[in-house]
């Protein structure tokens, strides 16, 4: 229901009692999940970041952003979440979390060509692990069936497992997709007298789903299922082809994907954002069920519906094409030059509102509280542990231990359920920092994405952890030679009437910032979800802080990527970029073989960062970088696995460090890359980061010999077969799973 404090200010606005389906669109409308109250003030910080830029051409706000890539090739980029819906009923509420990212980019007349999936489960081997491995199962099986239906590959992604989810799972979806700058349609109706045309039949299921994602979840959660949406992917695969076709003929002229608050969310951003009005007759929408009634029609979230404003006269041409791929349709109003919503249902007013109320919900202002939790660890105590390795034997079960620990092992049995191959676009393909795709268009010129968060951080040092967090996702695309473009942010946190949680989504929204602005890539769009909590018996289990952002980047030439036309060989150099650094508070070694989250986390030099990534993506431009691995979860150890798999070759390094074994081998500092290449140009290549004072440190070579060797200060601590590695890396998993 609509808060007491609401209703009064409703009322006064009005000058009467709204009626129940106007409550209902406000109740929606107004909802955390539609009008981001307790976040767009902090979200306006993310304008210092999009400066002058050309290349931008929808910023934020839209449905997707666009920004151009050449000449008049654009990239439309969007990220939504599915969270509260894929918890309740993980199939479908992560088979319509895609379903709804997807449209929001043909909703720009752009062709969908990727998906990215970022993914949190609870504890996969604590006391939810048979509730975590149903949700696991469902959501992997509702992403890869819906995107595999509708021909849209899904190419890459990441999965965190933490008890902070046992009662929250995360799901987040990256789309993109190519527009020609000539062809964008933007989601603003600006002429009065346009048809509104709805696709698609609505019914009941969804009802409420913005109010619905808007509050905690409880232990009655279970009774929201009819919240949830159902999709039919073979029914969004025909909306995909035929709104491409209508666009085609040019008297499209605006449209909106209906998501969360169906009509009632769609219709009136599309008509508010250009200035105009709308009139409908729900009386014409095509009905799923009959005798539904005007509040249900006007805030139903049923799947696979878009929303048309077209040229008038052009009706009849558009509605044979949605005809011909058998969507329903039909018109069923108009745009006005009121500013107001009035809809009838067989000629009853039943709303009429001002667009500006409906549309600008008022802001909360809400209290903080400091919350850091990072603190030192007990270096003695951890010395002590007997699970501390000392011997190289225990060095090399540990490093096993690590490899197949939930939050590193491969998720091979993840993606292999996606086609990542559809569409032949696909260069690098997943289970790789970051996912390439070519462009013909542009060819040689490619893309790459990637998707990052590391919640563990967050809940330690949001604002240092959203530094670092930015990043790493550059390096990342950095490994594949891409420049960033544009940034998605992903947002999901607890409740934010909790002083500290709102602190913490304060801070992480600073970090990001000043990340992004530092090393100039804009912020163009994203998603914020909050109420990311649980109460079970008057006990809150709130999730880990996750700003998961996606970057987007731009790669000059897809066949100087390394490791695709360019090979790693033998007696290539291993070069290890940037500086390890006494940094474990938070890393995977800590909490995987001690148990403890303690100890500082990295902090990013932004000014190191951004020289980094540039010298790396010049040197991969031209052509000298054979292979790169970022160095972030399970630090170096876990890279130089990497290498050995990535290559097919042995590694053998030498290491002289008053660091700890530990330290050097697990710490997870951030700005480090492993690269690898020939011998001839090592000499310069130090030189290139040397000289703008970032470390290059030669650790060893490639070997033909199979084997991950590891010295340190004269001492072999690693000796292990790249059989052994591969095993525990992608045997890990089906394990957790009870599949192997």
């Amino acid at each position: 229901m609509v808060d007491t404090n609401d209703l009064k200010f409703i009322e006064e606005q009005l000058g009467r009692k709204p009626n129940d389906v106007e409550i209902a669109m406000f109740e929606n409308l107004w909802s955390e999940h539609c009008a981001y109250r307790s976040s767009k003030n902090l979200l306006k910080m993310f304008g210092r970041t999009v400066k002058e830029n050309p290349n931008m051409i929808v910023g934020p706000g839209d449905d997707a952003a666009i920004i151009r890539l050449d000449k008049d090739i654009c990239v439309a980029m969007a990220m939504e979440s599915h969270n509260h819906p894929s918890y309740i009923d993980p199939y479908n509420g992560s088979a319509t979390g895609v379903g709804g990212i997807i449209r929001d980019i043909i909703s720009m007349n752009s062709k969908p060509i990727a998906l990215l999936d970022a993914l949190r489960f609870g504890d996969i081997k604590g006391n939810e692990k048979d509730k975590v491995k149903w949700l696991v199962d469902g959501v992997m099986s509702g992403i890869g069936d819906y995107g595999n239906r509708i021909g849209v590959p899904t190419v890459g992604g990441e999965c965190e497992f933490d008890s902070s989810y046992d009662y929250n799972n995360l799901v987040n979806v990256v789309a993109i997709g190519l527009v020609h700058e000539d062809e964008i349609i933007e989601g603003k109706a600006k002429e009065e007298g346009l048809s509104i045309i709805l696709v698609g039949d609505t019914g009941k299921d969804g009802i409420g789903g913005a109010s619905f994602a808007s509050k905690d979840l409880t232990s009655e959660s279970e009774g929201d299922r009819p919240s949830v949406q159902i999709g039919d992917a073979f029914k969004e695969k025909k909306l995909i082809d035929a709104t491409l076709e209508a666009c085609k003929t040019g008297n499209v002229k605006a449209m909106k994907d209906l998501g969360a608050a169906g009509i009632t969310s769609s219709c009136s951003e599309m008509c508010f954002s250009g200035g105009v009005g709308a009139e409908l007759h729900l009386e014409n929408v095509f009905l799923r069920e009959q005798g539904m009634t005007p509040y249900e029609i006007m805030i139903s979230e049923s799947q696979e519906r878009n929303l048309f404003a077209v040229k008038a006269g052009s009706e009849e041409e558009l509605l044979s094409i949605f005809e011909k791929y058998e969507l329903p349709c039909a018109v069923i109003g108009k745009t006005t030059d009121t500013k107001r919503l009035i809809a009838y249902h067989n000629d009853e007013l039943v709303v009429d509102l001002p667009l500006e109320l409906l549309c600008e919900a008022p802001l909360y202002d809400l209290p903080e509280k400091e919350d850091i939790k990072e603190k030192a660890e007990d270096t003695e105590k951890l010395e002590a542990d007997a699970k501390t390795p000392k011997t190289k034997e225990e060095h090399n079960e540990t490093l096993k231990t690590m490899l197949e620990s939930p939050n590193i092992c491969s998720k091979s049995n993840i993606y292999e359920r996606y086609d990542h191959e559809v569409q032949l676009r696909t260069v690098v393909k997943p289970g790789k920092d970051a996912a390439a795709l070519k462009v013909q268009d542009i060819y040689p010129m490619g893309v790459a994405l990637t998707a990052d968060c590391n919640s563990t951080f967050s809940k330690l040092n949001p604002y240092e952890a959203a530094k670092t967090l930015v990043c790493e996702s550059v390096r990342n695309l950095a490994t594949v030679g891409a420049r960033p473009i544009g940034m998605l942010d992903n947002l999901n946190f607890g409740n934010p009437e909790k002083p500290e949680r709102y602190w913490q989504l304060k801070k992480s929204i600073e970090g990001l910032t000043d990340a992004a602005e530092f090393l100039n890539v804009p912020v163009v769009g994203g998603n914020v979800s909050l109420y990311n909590e649980t109460i079970i018996e008057g006990k809150d289990y709130p999730i880990n802080p996750t700003p998961t952002i996606s970057i987007i980047g731009k790669i000059k030439d897809i066949e100087l990527i390394p490791n695709v036309l360019v090979k790693p060989k033998e007696n290539d150099v291993l070069l290890l970029i940037g500086e390890t650094k006494e940094e474990m508070g938070g890393s995977e070694y800590h909490k995987v073989i001690h148990n403890t989250e303690d100890g500082f986390i990295p902090k990013a030099d932004l000014k190191k960062e951004m020289n980094t990534y540039n010298i790396l993506v010049d040197l991969i431009e031209n052509g000298l970088i054979n292979e790169a691995v970022d160095l972030s979860r399970g630090g170096l150890a876990i890279a130089l696995s990497k290498m050995v798999m990535n290559t097919d070759l042995g590694v053998d390094i030498a290491i002289n460090s008053n660091l700890s074994n530990i330290t050097n081998l697990y710490s997870e500092s951030s700005g480090r890359i492993l690269v690898a290449v020939t011998p001839e140009i090592m000499e310069y290549v130090i030189s290139k980061f040397s000289s703008n004072e970032i470390f290059a440190t030669k650790l060893g070579n490639l070997t033909a010999e199979k084997q991950l060797k590891v010295e340190l200060n004269g001492q072999e601590i690693v000796n292990i077969s790249s059989e052994e590695i591969k095993e525990s890396y992608y045997n890990g998993f089906p394990k957790l799973m009870g599949e192997l």
